[in-house]
Order: C-alpha cells, then sequence, then structure tokens
C-alpha cells in the first residue's frame, strides 16, 4: 500500500527511543554516567524521567494516527538534537551502562536526521496502523540494541588491543575521570587495591566534560589514560575505559629500587 513505507519509516524512529527509554529505566542510577547533578532530572529520579518520556514517544509514534505522530517525532528528536548539543563533550548515557563515545556531532547529527525525516513524514496521510508499526518498532529497537553492544564492544576490544601494541616502556600514566562516572570510583578502588609504588605513578585529573580532556583525548569517555614515559612525554595509545585503563596501569614498568620487595 502507498502508505506502507511512511508508517515504516516513522515507527523506525520509535526504535532508538524504546532502547533508550527501556536502557535508562533499568539501569541502576548507580551505574549511569548521568550529566545532570542539579535540579530536577539530577540522578536518580532524572534518567526515570527522561527514561519514561522517551517510551511514551516511542508509543505514540506507535499507536497515533494522522499527524499527531510525527509532530510527537519532530518534537521528541528537535528535544534530543538541542539536548545533545547542549551536552557536547559530556560522558553519552543514551544508551544506559554502554561504553559509547562523548556526545559528539554523530549524536547530534542523528538526533538532528530523525526530526528531519519526521518533518517530511507530516506531509504524508498516516491512518493508524499499530500492528505494522509496531513490528518496524521492534525490528528497529532490536537494530539499535545490536548496533549499541557492538560499537560497546569495539570501543573496549580497541582499548584493549592499544595496550597490548604498545611496545615503549610505559613509566607512568595520566588518568582522567569525572565525578559522575560510576566506572571511574570503580577504578579508583582497584588502584586502591595496588601497591603504592604503582600508585605514585599514576596522576589523576577530575575533569567535567569531554571538552577538558587532552587533544588526542577528545572523542573518548571517561575513566581514560594517557600512557608517558620517564620524561613525561606521551608513548603508545590513549585508551578508555576500566578494562584498558587497568590493563595500562600494570605495565608500568618498576624496576630498581621502587620495585616491590618480595615477601
Amino acid at each position: 500500500m502507498p502508505s506502507r513505507l511512511p508508517q515504516a519509516a516513522l515507527a523506525a524512529l520509535a526504535g532508538p527511543l524504546l532502547v533508550g527509554g527501556a536502557a535508562k529505566l533499568l539501569t541502576p542510577a548507580s551505574r549511569l554516567a548521568w550529566p545532570y547533578r542539579k535540579g530536577p532530572l539530577r540522578a536518580p529520579l532524572g534518567p526515570r524521567l527522561a527514561g519514561g518520556a522517551e517510551l511514551a514517544a516511542a508509543a505514540s509514534l506507535v499507536l497515533l494516527p494522522g499527524r499527531a505522530a510525527p509532530a510527537t517525532a519532530v518534537v521528541t528528536y528537535g528535544t534530543l538534537t538541542a539536548v545533545a548539543q547542549s551536552l557536547d563533550g559530556q560522558r553519552c548515557a543514551c544508551f544506559g551502562a554502554a561504553r559509547l563515545a562523548t556526545v559528539g556531532r554523530a549524536h547530534i547529527g542523528a538526533n538532528a536526521l530523525g526530526s528531519a525525516l519526521a518533518a517530511t513524514l507530516l506531509a504524508c496521510e498516516l491512518p493508524a496502523r499499530p500492528r505494522l508499526r509496531g513490528a518496524t518498532a521492534a525490528l528497529a529497537a532490536t537494530v539499535t540494541a545490536a548496533a549499541v553492544l557492538f560499537a560497546d564492544r569495539q570501543r573496549a576490544q580497541g582499548a584493549a588491543d592499544a595496550v597490548e601494541r604498545c611496545e615503549q616502556a610505559v613509566a607512568a600514566v595520566r588518568l582522567y575521570v569525572s565525578d559522575n562516572c560510576p566506572a571511574c570510583r570503580a577504578l579508583k578502588q582497584l588502584l586502591g587495591a595496588m601497591e603504592p609504588v604503582r600508585q605514585d605513578r599514576v596522576t589523576l585529573t577530575v575533569v567535567g566534560s569531554g571538552s577538558e580532556l587532552p587533544p588526542e583525548m577528545a572523542d573518548m569517555s571517561v575513566p581514560c589514560a594517557l600512557p608517558v614515559d620517564a620524561a613525561g612525554d606521551p608513548v603508545c595509545s590513549p585508551v578508555s575505559g576500566i578494562g584498558a585503563v587497568k590493563a595500562l596501569i600494570d605495565t608500568i614498568v618498576i624496576a630498581g629500587a621502587d620495585a616491590p620487595h618480595a615477601a
């Protein structure tokens, strides 16, 4: 039918909203790198409000007839574009605890594209087709979840590979964390269990957003770290993620008088 393609396009916009909304509602607030620390949007209420709003918008895209559904999509994705713009450089809590990059041009552009697509659907005749839209939304949500999981694993694997490829001696590590980062808190606990001489080789810097990171780490999410040599010059590639940072710190060369004595 002529209206099937616009119906499917509209329902596809509900997929990311379903995944993002469910992730915010189901992930404990303590595990979310939530960017708002004050006001009504601060954790733990903020993620629940945002997640609930995304799920409500997704349901509207599936159920509402006529222009109401695309109008809802325009408003929703327009709002997400504005939010992403205001959070440029900060940790991305878009899909819960997934280790995604900081909010940047890709996030802003994807939301703006969603809003633009929804705007083109305002001129279409869209009677209520809940079954068709529901099936398409479910498929879009599955694809979105798979893409998020793939990107999450790729970032983690890439960071681990960067540590393994580093053949230069690492004398110290510059570690960057933020106050609202659950992984950063867990990493600090791991550091506390390491030998003091290794802890002394880690310089800790607390940042508020990705814009405060060194240029070569601007697209990374915290915790992230930069290996340096004895002169303080960077060696090899910076890494991001609790596992990769822990592995990098473990490669710090402790020798001579600084090495811990065996019991």
